[in-house]
Order: C-alpha cells, then structure tokens, then sequence
C-alpha cells in the first residue's frame, strides 16, 4: 500500500473549492491533469523515521505559519468583491508588482493556466494567473544536507505564504477578485506554469531555472480575475535552450545521492515529462537533501556564461 497514492487531497476545510462562493464559475482541472503528490504522506512512508522526527523540530515553526496560511488562502475567498473589476491600468499593475517585490517576491510572470496543469478535481477561480518566485538564499542552500539549508527552505515557503495572501488583500481593496495559492497547498503545477509565465525553463531536475538564481527559488500563484494582464506564452520564452544544456550536463543526475533524476527524462502517457522518481528520492529528502539544486551550474555560475560558452561549442 502506497500511502501517498491514497492520500492525494489535503484536507477540505484546507481546499480552495470549498470555500469558494458558489456564485464563481470556477476553472476546472482537464481529464489529462495529474493527481498531486502530498509531500508529507510521501516521507511518512519512505523517508527516515530518525530524519524525520529531527527535521520536524527544525521547521515546526515554518511548517504551521504555511498551514495557517494555507487555510488562510482557502478561507478567505469569500471576501472577493461579488463583481470584480475586470481591468488594471499601467499604475496599478506598476503599484501591486513594486508591493509584492517589497514583499520579498524576486521575479513575476503571468500566463493563462494549462488546464492539464490544475491537479486533477482541483479549482481555480480563473485561468489567469500571477506567478510569483521567491528566491532561496544560496549560501544557504549549498550547504545542504544541513539544517541551515532546510530551514532556509522552509522559511521561504511560509513566507511566500504569508506574501500571497498580503498580495491578494492588496488586490480585494483595489476591488479584483483573486485567488491566492501558496507554494505549500497550491492547486496547480507551479512548475511548468512558471515555465509558461517566462520565469525561467523546467530542468532536467524538475525545478524550474531563472537565468537570476538559477533553481534556488520557491513558486506561488495569485489567480486574477482581470482581462489585460501582460500575459506570456511558452512560446514567447526565451531560456528555452536550457533543456538542450541540460542534455549535456548530467550534473544533477550524477550528484544524485538516490539516483532519483532520470538520466533520460520520462515522457508519460499524458505526454508530459516526469523527471523524478519520487519513492527514491523521498529518503534523501527526508535527511535535507537538496543536492538537485546545489549541484545544478545555474546555481554555481553566471547564467549568461554558460550561455555563451553553450552556444561557442
């Protein structure tokens, strides 16, 4: 039995769909979406008992501020204004960006949402979407497996929880409706949303590369019922070359301690990418891991380099 086969929704008073008023006309997750991947019922079942109950007390604090705002994000949809404003002019859009990056927020995007990229019977108030990147510390980050790494990363998901819903209040007294989605609990792939949104580009790792911090970051997403947002295609994204980089890399996939990364990236039926088998690294995981991140050259190098010199060979 594989606990987190079973598992797949969080609890309902933590889900956005039960608190969304019944008058919305809510965006639905297509028949090729995937089911979601509950990270703790994950490490439950394979991850170390002994890492697990000494990580706990590492990010305990963290942990509850990203549940807390979990609920937060969910509960408080009802508060949108019954008629939303439909359309933001230069100066507002130009307000709520220089807010949200003095937040904490390093990089923003928007797209429209695949609806293969809803988790499967999730919702969401609107396709369009505000992403937001919140970069990693990476000093930090490089010392992993280490509790300095793994706090670093905690600390940013509840902060990139408590920044969502900050943002979102922001929107309902300029009178949007919006729909906050936290990086812990969210309701879509953030990944290869972002990736669409132009932040950076999906790699070989699974984690999404911005040419600034290369995967040292945390996603989150702000659905925004609003008709003129400055949106983006994967075809307008210009970092794309990075997977062909990645081919000829293998850092990530060396470095593994779990050989956990496919040396040869899975297409599954959906004919979308899985990079990661999850049941192996879940272990390493579980002791601090992040060496997919550490080891990656976006990371250790200058983006603009490695470019270059990709491109000259």
């Amino acid at each position: 039995m594989k606990l987190y086969r079973i598992i797949r929704r969080p609890p309902f008073f933590l889900r956005s769909s039960y608190w969304m008023p019944k008058r919305e006309n809510p965006v639905k997750s297509s028949p090729n979406a995937r089911l979601p991947i509950i990270i703790p019922t994950l490490l439950i079942q394979y991850g170390s008992l002994k890492a697990k109950l000494i990580g706990f007390r590492t990010v305990v604090k963290s942990l509850w501020i990203s549940l807390k705002e979990m609920y937060k994000s969910a509960s408080q949809l009802k508060k949108s204004p019954e008629e939303g404003q439909k359309l933001i002019d230069a100066a507002t859009l130009q307000e709520l960006e220089s807010y949200a990056k003095k937040l904490g927020i390093s990089k923003i995007g928007y797209t429209k949402v695949n609806p293969d990229f809803i988790y499967r019977d999730f919702d969401i108030l609107t396709d369009k979407v505000m992403i937001l990147a919140m970069e990693m510390d990476r000093d930090a980050i490089k010392t992993n497996p280490s509790e300095k790494a793994t706090k670093e990363i905690w600390r940013t998901y509840s902060v990139l929880g408590e920044t969502v819903n900050k943002i979102a209040e922001f929107l309902r007294n300029k009178g949007y409706k919006c729909h906050p989605s936290p990086a812990i609990g969210g309701d879509i792939m953030t990944v290869p949303v972002a990736q669409d949104a132009g932040i950076g580009v999906v790699g070989k790792n699974g984690i999404l590369i911005a040419p600034e911090f290369g995967p040292s970051m945390r996603l989150a997403a702000i659905f925004l019922d609003v008709d003129n947002l400055p949106i983006k295609t994967i075809e307008d994204n210009e970092h794309l070359w990075v997977r062909d980089f990645c081919e000829t890399c293998n850092h990530c996939v060396k470095n593994c301690p779990g050989k956990a990364i496919y040396e040869e990236t899975k297409i599954m039926k959906d004919g979308y990418p899985k990079f990661i088998d999850a049941e192996k690294c879940a272990p390493f995981f579980s002791k601090n891991c992040s060496k997919c991140i550490s080891n990656c050259p976006f990371i250790m190098g200058n983006y603009y380099k490695i470019k270059e010199t990709y491109f000259t060979r």
